[in-house]
């Protein structure tokens, strides 16, 4: 009975929130919005920065020209483990998340 009740409480809990989001497994060469980077933001931001904004959040990422037109100010927190919140715990988005973030800048943020 107790080990069904910690499988139970594991399971609860394991969906109650975006921690623990992988890395993604490379930087594709030319990330667009709608194909990569909607779905980093979908892992690691929306939980707050969706619409309507929630949590404290006072914009949303969950369009492109909301994301494209912050896309330094988001640069600035991801880098300095700001942003996503769960960065200060160890676990905000990976290197290779990240690499894609500057490339889409780089590129010029293709939708």
């Amino acid at each position: 009975m107790r080990l069904f009740l910690a499988i139970v409480a594991m399971a609860a809990l394991s969906g109650s929130c975006h921690y623990g989001v992988a890395d993604i497994s490379g930087v594709p060469d030319n990330p667009t919005y709608n194909r990569d980077i909607y779905p980093l933001l979908r892992d690691h931001c929306l939980v707050c920065h969706g619409s309507p904004p929630n949590r404290g959040a006072s914009f949303s990422l969950d369009a492109y020209k909301d994301a494209s037109d912050r896309i330094a100010s988001i640069l600035f927190d991801v880098d300095n483990d700001k942003m996503p919140p769960a960065a200060k715990a160890g676990d905000g988005i990976g290197p290779n998340g990240k690499a894609m973030l500057h490339k889409w800048s780089d590129n010029s943020t293709p939708e």
